[in-house]
């Protein structure tokens, strides 16, 4: 709950207080980019390209270090990436003190300082925590909850048989939980002033949910 709240958090007050691009939700970016490029808007393609790079940047570092983990033999926890991203988000803010950066209709030079770290931060987070328990879950973007939780209360309602060991009514709940913290988060940042020092407090919640999963988790690395 805690990453997804942050996710929408950082992603609204990104929006809404430095450039019109998403640091978490790509498939945003995706339509932004297709957006900006049919209409020769350079600025809007260069803002969405950046979020998109950092965001892979970010997912590409996380898979290899769970990778060079996997194979030392070592077991998988979220604690080192999180940590990662909660550095990651601490550039942030002091980019945006440094810089004097603020809201603007089209991405600013100095807003890149912002922007790629932001998207880093998120890809690194989407690899740090899949799954709670056995379901599955995205704590970054919202599409494929969505699609699941459909799935899953279409079959229940049809009574179909349940193939998995996890009750639907749980992966219905959990999914529904996440959802509503990733839109809880873009609220707080809506309703919120757009200091710096919002983004200050949050770039420590990562730390708050690797306290939270000292245990080790299932961290999927895919071929």
């Amino acid at each position: 709950m805690g990453l997804a709240l942050l996710a929408g958090f950082v992603d609204a007050f990104v929006y809404l207080r430095v450039a019109p691009v998403f640091v978490a939700n790509m498939s945003g970016n995706l339509v932004h980019l297709g957006m900006g490029t049919g209409e020769l808007d350079g600025h809007a393609v260069a803002a969405a390209a950046a979020a998109l790079g950092g965001f892979l940047a970010g997912v590409i570092a996380a898979v290899v270090s769970v990778d060079r983990r996997v194979r030392n033999g070592r077991s998988l926890a979220p604690t080192p990436l999180l940590v990662v991203e909660s550095l990651l988000l601490g550039v942030m803010p002091i980019a945006m003190w440094t810089l004097h950066t603020h809201a603007t209709a089209s991405i600013q030079p100095r807003d890149y300082w912002v922007v790629v770290p932001g998207a880093m931060a998120m890809g690194v987070q989407a690899v740090a925590l899949r799954r709670v328990g056995q379901i599955a879950v995205a704590t970054t973007f919202g599409t494929g909850a969505i699609v699941r939780r459909g799935e899953k209360v279409a079959l229940a309602m049809r009574r179909a048989p349940r193939p998995g060991e996890v009750a639907r009514r749980a992966t219905i709940v959990v999914l529904g939980v996440v959802l509503l913290a990733y839109v809880g988060g873009a609220a707080l940042a809506a309703a919120a002033d757009g200091s710096p020092s919002l983004l200050a407090i949050v770039a420590v919640v990562p730390l708050g949910a690797a306290l939270a999963t000292k245990t080790d988790v299932d961290l999927e690395v895919a071929d």
